[in-house]
């Protein structure tokens, strides 16, 4: 629907219609009209489709051997008998191999995504 008002607005204004008519008439706003009209101007045959507005780069994101040194480690210290395997943990195995992390969330995060995060439930017997 939306964007097919879009290429009505582009029609009526190559015919010859006033800009602000246009966007008036539609109940639109005039950077909106202007807006189409310039992704129209580009002659990509899409113009009237949205575009997403995700950051192309996630400079924060961790890469997969970051991620995989994480997972690595967490495995590494589950195998050994009385190890802690928090994230706090892991970031001090990291740090003494050399490499850091920012946080203990991140670490948190890449192990609650992989599934490595266990809840230990303690059950209390009634008198």
């Amino acid at each position: 629907m939306e964007q097919e008002l879009r290429k009505k607005a582009i029609k009526r204004f190559l015919k010859g219609e006033s800009s602000k008519f246009i966007y008036k008439d539609l109940g639109r706003s005039k950077s909106w009209f202007f807006k189409w009209l310039k992704r129209y101007q580009t002659d990509d045959s899409d113009w009237y489709k949205d575009r997403s507005r995700a950051p192309i780069n996630r400079p924060k994101e961790l890469n997969a051997i970051d991620k995989q040194r994480i997972i690595s480690t967490r495995i590494r210290l589950e195998s050994q008998k009385f190890a802690q395997v928090g994230a706090s943990a892991i970031k001090w195995e990291l740090t003494k191999s050399g490499f850091g992390f920012p946080s203990d969330s991140t670490i948190k995060r890449v192990l609650k995504h992989e599934g490595l995060i266990k809840k230990n439930f303690v059950h209390s017997q009634r008198c």
